[in-house]
C-alpha cells in the first residue's frame, strides 16, 4: 500500500514539474530558463526536482520524448488499410483524432514549435514519423508492391514535411478551422493531389 502510495506521489510531483515547464517554456527561452525557475512555478525545492531529473536538459529530453510517444503511438496505417484498399472514412477519422490530440496537447506542441531555444522539434517529430512509417510499410506489405524505392523515400518526407509545416500553421492561426475541416482537407489532398485539390485538371499521359 505504501509503495503505491509514493508511486502514485512521483507522478503527480512529475506531472506537476512538466506541466509548469510547459507554462514557462511558453512565455520564455528555454536557453534562459534556469532550474530555480522551474523550481518556484511548480512550488517544489531544487532537491525535489534532482530527485527526478538531472538537470533542465534531462527534464526537456523525458517531456519531448513522452510527447512524441504519444503522438506517434496514434499513427497505425495498418488500421486503414484492408485487402489493399484504402479505407476513407477511418482514414478521415484518423486525421480528425491526430488535430483533437493537437488540440488536447495545445501547449505541449506550442512550447516545442515555437520556443526558440528547442530548435530540433520538427526535425526529430518528422524523424520518429518516418521511422513509424517504414515499420508500418513492412506490416502492410506495400514495400513489395513499390517498384521505384525512390517513392518510399520521398512520399515520407513531403506528407510528414507537410503534416508538420499545417500544424505550425494551425497553431499560428488560433486553430480557428475546425479539426472535422482540416481533416476532410487533408485527407482531400492526400488522395486527389495537391493540383486536382486546387481545381486543376491534370492531363494524364497515356
Amino acid at each position: 500500500m505504501h509503495s503505491g502510495s509514493t508511486d502514485l506521489r512521483v507522478v503527480k510531483t512529475r506531472l506537476a514539474i512538466q506541466s509548469r515547464f510547459l507554462d514557462l517554456l511558453l512565455k520564455k527561452n528555454f536557453n534562459e530558463l534556469t532550474v530555480k525557475d522551474i523550481t518556484s512555478a511548480a512550488n517544489i525545492g531544487r532537491g525535489t526536482f534532482y530527485l527526478h531529473y538531472q538537470d533542465k536538459y534531462d527534464l526537456l529530453e523525458k517531456v519531448i520524448e513522452e510527447g512524441l510517444e504519444t503522438t506517434i503511438d496514434m499513427f497505425q496505417p495498418h488500421e486503414f488499410i484492408s485487402a489493399g484498399q484504402v479505407i476513407p472514412e477511418r482514414i478521415i477519422q484518423f486525421i480528425l483524432e491526430i488535430f483533437k490530440h493537437f488540440r488536447a496537447n495545445e501547449r505541449f506542441f506550442r512550447a516545442m514549435l515555437f520556443n526558440e531555444g528547442i530548435p530540433m522539434f520538427r526535425h526529430r517529430m518528422q524523424q520518429r514519423f518516418l521511422k513509424k512509417f517504414h515499420n508500418e510499410v513492412e506490416l502492410i506489405g506495400l514495400k513489395d508492391k513499390l517498384t521505384d524505392p525512390a517513392t518510399l523515400e520521398i512520399l515520407p518526407i513531403f506528407i510528414s514535411s507537410g503534416m508538420i509545416g499545417l500544424v505550425g500553421w494551425w497553431f499560428e492561426n488560433q486553430m480557428r478551422i475546425p479539426e472535422k475541416d482540416m481533416a476532410r482537407k487533408v485527407f482531400l489532398v492526400m488522395t486527389q493531389g495537391p493540383l486536382k485539390t486546387f481545381g486543376l485538371r491534370v492531363e494524364e499521359n497515356h
